[in-house]
């Protein structure tokens, strides 16, 4: 799932190619956006892009319609969700495509959003029409100022996360918004922290790591395009044999330990582990609890985790071709 790094890459993207310039056309294929623009055909046509930014994991767009409304554009990612920025008579732009969830059209560009099952308009203020953006935690990228250390601090005191896991809690949008799997792991390994420690047992030491990584992995990650070692890490990952299963490629050579199961750590050159961690639970309808867990990516020695493990499964690595 692309986490907030990535979004506000796209955000970007579309900002750079959309703000300041006429809407010709909205559309939709999502059932609600749909249904909205089928009631207000008028709404869009004409109206000015503002700016497209980004809150966590969710990209969106002012719009100030002709006759002075605010009317905004939403998006989620979710898993596969991309946009993509074509100029209108690109092919892409009239080949019908069965994974085209919504497109915003003007006279210089075409924006089309691709795989993504969640894309919202309307009029006033976004926040108010969509609860999961409603309960958002501070952004770990924020568009102005510094990362907000002090907001961040009291969703997590708020007294209903004390029983959690840090590595839980990190995935908590209504917490942090912008932090998914990999920069959860990334994070949490940078400050040696055991994803299984309660959020309760925190010591100011922990906090102050955490507000200091989150801002400075989350930027890194941003700048680099979802990279998260430096690059003189990087070259060890591509350099040194073993520290990679295949050859060294973009995509193998970006982290610590996201996606390095069973491969030396970079730091100590202990074994890179994964396990599933239980990341939320909830009441059903019929009154049984349900659950959701993640995997995470850690090292034992360096985090100190001292959750039961399984051995080492042994796989074969090929040795580097660099």
């Amino acid at each position: 799932m692309p986490e907030g790094p990535e979004v506000r890459r796209a955000a970007d993207t579309l900002h750079d190619a959309l703000a300041g310039q006429t809407l010709t056309h909205v559309g939709a294929r999502t059932k609600a956006a749909k249904a909205w623009l089928a009631a207000h055909p008028d709404a869009f046509p004409g109206a000015t892009v503002e700016r497209v930014w980004s809150h966590g994991k969710h990209l969106l767009g002012d719009v100030a319609a002709a006759d002075g409304r605010r009317l905004f554009f939403a998006s989620h990612f979710m898993m596969w969700g991309r946009w993509h920025v074509h100029a209108p008579g690109d092919e892409a732009v009239a080949t019908p495509d069965r994974r085209e969830r919504a497109r915003i059209e003007t006279p210089e560009a075409v924006a089309l959003l691709y795989s993504a099952p969640v894309f919202l308009v309307g009029e006033g203020d976004p926040y108010a029409h969509d609860e999961r953006l409603a309960g958002l935690g501070p952004d770990v990228i924020p568009r102005e100022g510094s990362f907000d250390a002090d907001a961040f601090h009291a969703r997590l005191f708020d007294g209903s996360h004390d029983d959690r896991t840090v590595g839980a809690v990190l995935l908590d949008q209504t917490v942090l918004a912008g932090i998914g799997n990999y920069l959860r792991a990334e994070i949490l390994y940078l400050c040696r922290m055991d994803p299984w420690r309660r959020v309760a047992d925190l010591t100011p030491e922990d906090l102050a790591c955490l507000d200091a990584t989150i801002a400075e992995v989350c930027a890194h990650a941003y700048a680099h395009g979802g990279q998260t070692v430096p690059d003189d890490d990087r070259a060890r990952l591509v350099s040194e044999p073993g520290m990679t299963y295949a050859a060294p490629t973009d995509w193998n050579t970006r982290h610590y330990v996201f996606r390095r199961t069973n491969l030396p750590c970079l730091s100590c050159g202990g074994v890179v582990r994964q396990k599933k961690q239980l990341t939320a639970e909830w009441e059903t309808d019929d009154g049984e609890t349900d659950e959701k867990r993640r995997v995470i990516y850690f090292c034992p020695t360096c985090q100190g985790t001292t959750v039961d493990l399984p051995p080492v499964r042994k796989k074969k690595r090929a040795a580097s071709d660099a």
